[in-house]
């Protein structure tokens, strides 16, 4: 940490050397016209818009710079005094600033993340304007030391705040911090490993994101106001609940955890010093000193035993947590998933009597489907008979260009045809048909005959 902040103040000393000063801050006409007051903006409303966005824009560089949201007027001075010559317009841009809420007044910024809603109402609208009558009074009073007032009072500029609690955020979600409880102390240590940025700034944004309801502090009382004491990150889509007393049971676990080891550690360093004493007194036939040294070393083997049933218990007891605590969540999903089902039951209407009435009457309507299929499938609607059959056979002997048949020709055709043949009449045909008993080469030599 020591580190760190050396290299904040190592960027303040060398601020003329390092800050990136706009190109026109060399020129002396420009400079001499952004450091002068401002006259009416009817007179030049591009050239005064112009004059209050360079130090707009200059303001929000030099906090990111120095890496620090707040500064004051008498700090940017000091900053921006440029060959002797003093900036004279801040008063209008810090004026602007304020009404366009790109800073606020260091002190109400904390007050708003800071106080309850009775404490909000109560600064609102009983404090509020009684300080005002006050102050009204006393620059009336006493000008001098109002003006001197305006030049200590601390701004916070609200885009480089929000800037840099992004980026402290994005910190916390790696690991030591993510889903734990761990000292503030090391917290800003790791920021100021990483980030060039004040600690005060650190405490805002801490302040900022348990305000925005990411992350949970917990204070303990000091001799001036309430110091951070312990960060808690949850996991993802964990609710914010606060530090209570398991967090801080834990906490305390994880650090006789961490001291127990420390403790093993040393324990076992001291042990392999002796033996190695223990060696050379031996190598040196110095027995007697050997003796005490052994003594000793056994001792520490009796500590380290004690250290490491201790450090096992708490190991077991931490894991005991952790299980519970996921029982707990898994107890909690079947409990939400059982209300879930059982709206969808509810609003679906879907009980045991319902589903056995609809399971009824779609069996009965299978039923009836079934017997009106077997219905159609037994009737015959005798759809041959609407035609006569002398005039389909009068209609096939058209087709075939036969001569007509008389009507009594085609009534014995289609009496024939109907009749029905018994065995002896169809030996009789059989008998009366003639074969012609020729070769295949008689029957062959014929044919060529025929057709010469």
């Amino acid at each position: 940490m020591s580190n760190a902040c050396a290299r904040n103040r190592k960027a303040a000393n060398k601020f003329e050397d390092d800050f990136p000063y706009p190109a026109c801050w060399q020129d002396n006409v420009r400079m001499g016209f952004l450091l002068a007051t401002f006259r009416e903006r009817s007179v030049n409303p591009e050239s005064f818009d112009s004059k209050l966005q360079f130090w707009t824009n200059l303001i929000r560089d030099y906090c990111e710079y120095k890496g620090d949201a707040s500064f004051s007027k008498e700090e940017l001075k000091i900053r921006f005094t440029r060959n002797g010559h003093v900036p004279a317009c801040l008063d209008t841009v810090l004026s602007n600033m304020l009404q366009l809420k790109i800073i606020c007044a260091s002190e109400d910024y904390k007050l708003n993340i800071n106080s309850s809603w009775t404490e909000w109402a109560l600064r609102n609208f009983i404090k509020g304007p009684f300080l005002w009558i006050y102050g009204t009074l006393k620059f009336w009073l006493n000008a001098n030391e109002m003006i001197a007032d305006t030049y200590r009072i601390e701004y916070v500029h609200m885009d480089v705040l929000k800037k840099f609690c992004m980026q402290v955020y994005e910190l916390l979600q790696k690991s030591p911090f993510k889903g734990t409880v761990q000292p503030y102390k090391v917290f800003i240590e790791e920021v100021l490993r990483v980030m060039t940025i004040s600690e005060n700034c650190i405490k805002m944004c801490a302040q900022t994101l348990q305000y925005e309801r990411k992350i949970d502090l917990s204070y303990k009382l000091g001799d001036n106001e309430n110091r951070i004491q312990l960060i808690k990150v949850p996991m993802e889509n964990e609710p914010i609940t606060g530090i209570n007393e398991n967090d801080i049971v834990v906490y305390k676990m994880k650090a006789v955890q961490m001291n127990l080891m420390e403790q093993l550690q040393d324990t076992e360093v001291k042990i392999e010093e002796i033996k190695s004493n223990v060696h050379q007194y031996l190598r040196e036939n110095k027995r007697q000193m050997a003796k005490p040294l052994l003594r000793k070393k056994h001792f520490l083997e009796n500590t380290h035993k004690k250290q490491s049933l201790a450090l096992q218990n708490i190991e077991t007891l931490l894991s005991s947590v952790e299980e519970a605590k996921h029982n707990g969540i898994i107890l909690d999903a079947y409990k939400s998933g059982s209300k879930a089902l059982q709206n969808i039951f509810d609003t679906s209407n879907l009980n045991n009597e319902t589903v056995t009435d609809i399971v009824a009457d779609v069996n009965e309507t299978i039923e009836t489907h079934k017997e009106i299929g077997d219905i159609l499938g037994d009737t015959n609607l005798n759809v041959s008979d609407s035609f006569d059959d002398n005039d389909l056979e009068r209609e096939l002997a058209q087709i075939t260009g036969e001569n007509i048949k008389t009507e009594t020709e085609i009534d014995n055709t289609i009496t024939y045809q109907k009749s029905t043949l018994t065995d002896e009449q169809l030996i009789n045909m059989l008998e009366e048909l003639e074969v012609e008993q020729r070769s295949p080469e008689a029957a062959k030599s014929s044919q060529q005959l025929k057709s010469i």
